[in-house]
C-alpha cells in the first residue's frame, strides 16, 4: 500500500457526526428498516431472506464510473468490491409448499417496500441543493448519471450518459439529453442524479 501511495484516514471514535454521507445513509437505512419491519411477524428464515435482499439493494448502488471512456455505462458498486466480481441477479423458480411460499412472498414484499422507500430517501441525498450563494458542481457533458423515474424494478439503477445540456438564462444546466441503453431521452435536472462518488 505504501508503494501505491494509499493512505487510510480513520474516523475519530465516538464521533459519528463526522462520518458525513455514510452516517446519513445509516440513519436513513435504520429509519426505513424500522418503519417497514416494525409491525411484521416474521420467522427467522423470512427475516434472514429479507435482510439478505436489503443487503443486496444497498450494495448494488452505483458509486462511480468504472471506465474513463464516457461511452461505457458501467459503474462500480460496493458489491463489486465485496465479491471481487460483477454481481449477477439470478431468476430462480420457486416450487415450495404453501407455508414456505407465503414466507418467501412476505420477504419479497418487504424487500420491494424497502426498495421504494430507499429510492425516495437515497436519491434526494445525491441531489442536495444548497443556497444560491454557494456554487456547486454543475452537470457536464460526459457525466454518467442516474435517471430518476417513478417505477423502477427492484435493484434496477437506470444509468445514462449526458450528451448535451440546455442551460437556463443564468447559464446553469436546466435540462439534458441523456443516452441510455434504450436510446436518447430528455430530462429536467431534477430528474437526474450524479453518482455518489463524483466529486463536487
Amino acid at each position: 500500500m505504501i508503494r501505491r501511495n494509499i493512505e487510510w484516514h480513520y474516523n475519530i471514535p465516538y464521533a459519528s457526526h463526522r462520518g458525513g454521507i455514510w452516517e446519513r445513509l445509516i440513519r436513513s437505512i435504520r429509519r426505513i428498516l424500522s418503519a417497514v419491519s416494525c409491525e411484521q411477524t416474521m420467522t427467522h428464515e423470512t427475516l434472514s431472506t429479507y435482510l439478505t435482499e436489503v443487503k443486496r439493494i444497498l450494495n448494488d448502488r452505483p458509486l462511480v464510473p468504472v471506465y474513463d471512456d464516457p461511452e461505457q455505462l458501467e459503474t462500480l458498486s460496493p458489491n463489486n468490491l465485496l465479491l471481487l466480481r460483477k454481481p449477477h441477479l439470478h431468476q430462480i423458480e420457486i416450487n415450495l409448499r404453501e407455508r414456505y411460499s407465503r414466507q418467501w412472498r412476505q420477504a419479497q414484499l418487504l424487500a420491494t417496500t424497502f426498495w421504494r422507500r430507499w429510492i425516495n430517501e437515497y436519491l434526494p441525498l445525491l441531489q442536495t441543493r444548497t443556497k444560491w450563494t454557494q456554487r456547486r458542481r454543475d452537470l457536464q457533458v460526459g457525466d454518467l448519471v442516474l435517471v430518476i423515474g417513478d417505477t423502477y424494478a427492484r435493484n434496477n439503477w437506470p444509468k445514462g450518459l449526458v450528451v448535451s445540456i440546455d442551460p437556463g438564462e443564468d447559464g446553469l444546466a436546466r435540462q439534458a439529453k441523456i443516452r441510455t441503453s434504450k436510446g436518447i431521452i430528455i430530462r429536467d435536472i431534477r430528474k437526474i442524479c450524479l453518482l455518489e462518488g463524483v466529486d463536487d
